[in-house]
């Protein structure tokens, strides 16, 4: 989770799987994560870009639409359109699927389009007491960010030679006054 606190509202994100067709177990597991947002949020955020299909899982979709969640379809990477009127048809194309969602194009890369999203958030969040204090960033521990910023140098530096199955386990992870010491094993 990740959480962004402002003066007047605390947003708690849960970021689930990919929603896509599944093939195994696994995805099967995934799926029913992503599926159980459908119940437990208060605002369901479905990302894609301008390069996914619109057919990747309908059945997660018609759920979505039947879900009564407040929903927004954000369309990122939308600099890699090469005119308005592809956009506007794939926003159109958008809101046939999902009549009633906000749909809302932007590129996160330059940020564009993410104020407008933020306060689109901030208009629907219901009322209540913070979750978290509001110094929170996360539910993690910092254990969990090495993990995570490990694999990803990992992934960055190897491209496609190193499987997305790589585990990082840390053995040790010590603060001193200076310098976190940190073991870890691939």
């Amino acid at each position: 989770m990740g959480i962004v606190n402002g003066e007047d509202f605390q947003i708690v994100y849960s970021d689930t799987p990919g929603v896509l067709k599944p093939n195994y177990r696994l995805q099967e597991s995934m799926l029913e994560a992503s599926e159980s947002a459908l119940t437990d949020a208060d605002i369901l955020l479905y990302v894609t870009d301008t390069v996914e299909t619109y057919d990747k899982n309908p059945e997660f979709l018609e759920k979505a639409k039947r879900s009564g969640v407040p929903t927004f379809l954000i369309i990122n990477k939308i600099d890699l359109l090469p005119d308005q009127k592809e956009l506007e048809a794939l926003v159109e194309k958008w809101h046939s699927i999902l009549p009633d969602a906000n749909i809302i194009p932007l590129c996160a890369k330059e940020k564009f389009g993410v104020d407008m999203l933020l306060s689109g958030i901030k208009a629907k969040l219901p009322e209540n007491p913070p979750y978290f204090d509001k110094d929170a960033l996360t539910d993690r521990p910092a254990r969990f960010f090495v993990t995570e910023i490990i694999r990803e140098k990992i992934l960055e530096l190897y491209d496609k030679e190193i499987p997305y199955s790589s585990e990082v386990v840390v053995e040790r992870f010590k603060e001193e006054s200076s310098i976190i010491r940190i073991n870890a094993v691939i």
